[in-house]
């Protein structure tokens, strides 16, 4: 979902204002991708691009359960929510569907961590799937 999560935080700042917010919060939960790049020494952009797009192949794991869980977007939207309570609204809210989205592709996440267990969706990550409903996204940004 590499390109829906930055759609929806620009249809949700458009519709309901605070469009920073729901921006950084929509996209913050991938912060962790960058941790992984720099550690594997991925300097380059087709080959992060290679590498995030094959994770098994590359044999790293992208998301990691302190961005991608429940907990963490406890921590990161209260944060948020303290210092500034509409903000955190924002963020808080573009964050929770980062993850719901996230929810439905192959990638394995522990959504639940600290607890182990992981969940695995059925939508392949950049399949043609994907691509019809970063499509249709854009077509919403432009027409609300």
């Amino acid at each position: 979902m590499t390109f829906a999560h930055p759609l929806i935080g620009l249809i949700l700042g458009k519709e309901f204002g605070y469009t920073a917010a729901f921006v950084v919060g929509s996209l913050f939960p991938d912060i962790d991708h960058l941790f992984v790049l720099i550690k594997n020494k991925h300097f380059k952009f087709r080959e992060a691009f290679g590498a995030m797009k094959n994770e098994d192949a590359a044999g790293e794991r992208y998301k990691t359960p302190y961005t991608h869980s429940i907990l963490g977007w406890l921590i990161f939207s209260g944060a948020v929510f303290l210092y500034d309570q509409p903000t955190g609204l924002a963020f808080g809210a573009a964050y929770a569907l980062h993850l719901l989205l996230d929810i439905i592709d192959t990638d394995e996440k522990q959504l639940f961590y600290p607890f182990k267990k992981t969940i695995c969706g059925f939508l392949p990550v950049f399949s043609k799937y994907e691509i019809v409903f970063v499509i249709i996204l854009v077509a919403i940004y432009f027409y609300i």
